[in-house]
This record gives C-alpha cells, structure tokens and sequence, in this order.
C-alpha cells in the first residue's frame, strides 16, 4: 500500500507540474472542434461531502454562458456526442504536452473512432478540425471508423472489406 501511494502521489505531483499547460492548450482546442466558448478547468483536489480533501484528477466544463445553464457541470453529465468531443480533445491536448516534455515530435497520429455518438454538424466540425491539424502540423492523421465517411477534407479514403476469400482493400486518391 505504500509503494502504491507513494506512486499515486509522484503521477499526481507530475500532473499537477504540466496541469496548467494541459488546460491553456485544451482551451485552445475547444473552439476548434465546435465547441466555441467552452473551457475547461483541471483540478487535482477536491473537497468531499464530508469536507475532507481528497486527491486525484477532476474535470468540470465550462459551457458558454446561457441563463438557464449553471456555470460549470461535471464532465460524467454530457450527452455522448458531447463527451466524445471532450475525450478527443482532451487526448489531443494530453498528447500534445507529454511529447512535448518528452521532447519528442510525430508527423503520424491515429484516431480510432472518434466520431463514435457524434452528430453529423459535430463529424463536419472534427473532420475540418483533424484536416486543419494536419496541414498545420504537417501531419498525416488517420481517421479509422466503422462507419464510411464521406468528405471532400479527405486527402484519400481507404476501405477495407470482408469478404469470403478474405479481406480486400480499397484505396481511393
């Protein structure tokens, strides 16, 4: 138990280092997936109902102001669209600041599913999202899905089939 806490408390303790620029670069991100206005705050303590302090990492959002909205609401109550645009960019902004720290640079990055419970204006919004982020970056970005899905933001499409002889592969330019 020891070793496990003690562990717990390193994770947390690096976390917290880099927590303030894991929020500044998840902000910066929002906006560009169709979540304009939003924020998010990371907060590596929290008080329980018993008033004690209890460690670990929350998320709360911050949606645009609306007055019959309150000012911040806990990640767990989102639809699923509106979750599954959350994790991406949460995951984005996370990877972002470790190959960061570690000093490491890819031109390569893969989303499996990403669109998974996401509308179509939100599928619009990612695509042109992930097509912007790999012309600036100079990326290539993989989008794999179940679904087929049909964009002009594609630089090409391959499909994958099976069938009774196996698989086949489709590529399109």
């Amino acid at each position: 138990k020891f070793w496990v806490k003690g562990f717990k408390d390193v994770a947390l303790y690096l976390i917290e280092e880099v927590s303030i620029e894991l929020e500044a670069v998840t902000n910066a991100i929002l906006g560009e997936v169709g979540l304009v206005g939003w924020s998010v705050k990371y907060a590596l303590e929290r008080e329980t109902k018993s008033g004690t302090v209890q460690r670990g990492i929350t998320v709360t959002m911050l949606p645009p102001l609306e007055k019959d909205r309150p000012s911040s609401i806990r990640w767990e109550s989102w639809s699923g669209g509106e979750e599954q645009r959350l994790r991406i960019v949460g995951a984005v902004a996370l990877s972002e600041v470790l190959l960061r720290h570690a000093g490491v640079q890819s031109s390569l990055e893969v989303f499996d599913e990403p669109a998974k419970y996401v509308s179509g204006a939100g599928v619009n919004d990612l695509c042109e999202y992930l097509k912007e982020r790999a012309r600036s970056q100079e990326k290539v970005i993989f989008l794999v899905d179940h679904l087929a899905r049909e964009s002009s933001l594609f630089a090409g499409t391959v499909t994958v089939k099976k069938t009774l002889q196996g698989s086949k592969i489709y590529q399109e330019a």
